[in-house]
């Protein structure tokens, strides 16, 4: 899978738009919060209410950097 291909998938899972929150990320992933926020640490992010919003494209170039780590 190269990275258009996740970031077309990951919106089509979200439903559309730029952005994707932690809660999203781990059913995405089908992994733990402590896994997902390893992979979020020190990327940007929006506070939109009691949510991080976090933007597709960082999260797929951080997805494709550690594919081949186990986390």
């Amino acid at each position: 899978m190269d990275k258009q291909m996740l970031i077309r998938d990951m919106k089509q899972f979200i439903g559309g738009g730029g952005f994707i929150n932690v809660s999203q990320i781990t059913k995405y992933l089908k992994r733990s919060r402590d896994c997902v926020s390893t992979l979020v640490e020190g990327l940007d992010y929006l506070v939109t209410g009691r949510e991080k919003k976090y933007f597709i494209l960082d999260i797929t170039s951080r997805i494709m950097e550690y594919r081949n780590v186990r986390f």
